[in-house]
C-alpha cells in the first residue's frame, strides 16, 4: 500500500505515519461523505474515495470516533491529502494506531462489517 509523503529522509513531513485502511467520514458545510483513510499522521492524512472534496476545502474528518478539523492540500485521481488545523493529540493518534493494527489485512468493507458486529448493529 502506498504511503502519504515520505517516511524517511527528504520528505516535507517529519510526523510518524500509520498506514490505515479505516473508514473515514468527512463533513463539509454542505454534506457528509464516506472515504477510506489510506494513512494518517499527527499532522495530516490521505483519503481515497469517490467525490472527495477539492483542494482548499475545509472540513471535519471523523475516524473511529476521533474528530479533527482540516483542509485539503491536494486532490488527484480519487485521493486527497489533508492537513489538520493543529496536530492530532497524542492520545488520539495512539488510539488510531491501535485501531490500524487491529484492522490490518481487512478490506474497508470487511472492517465496516466487523465494526457493525462489534457495535451490535449488524445481523
Amino acid at each position: 500500500m502506498d504511503a502519504f509523503g515520505k517516511r524517511k529522509g527528504g520528505g516535507r513531513r517529519a510526523a510518524e505515519r500509520q498506514v490505515a485502511p479505516l473508514v473515514a467520514i468527512f463533513t463539509t458545510t454542505t454534506r457528509s461523505h464516506g472515504a477510506t483513510l489510506k494513512d494518517i499522521s499527527r499532522t495530516g492524512a490521505r483519503l481515497h474515495g469517490c467525490d472527495l472534496p477539492q483542494k482548499g476545502a475545509d472540513f471535519i474528518l471523523t475516524v473511529e470516533g476521533v474528530r479533527v478539523f482540516g483542509s485539503v492540500v491536494w486532490s488527484k485521481d480519487g485521493e486527497c491529502g489533508v492537513a489538520f488545523d493543529g496536530p492530532l493529540p497524542a492520545a488520539d493518534f495512539e488510539f488510531l494506531r491501535h485501531r490500524v493494527a487491529a484492522s490490518r489485512g481487512l478490506s474497508p468493507d470487511l472492517k465496516a462489517a466487523q465494526e457493525g458486529w462489534e457495535l451490535g448493529v449488524a445481523r
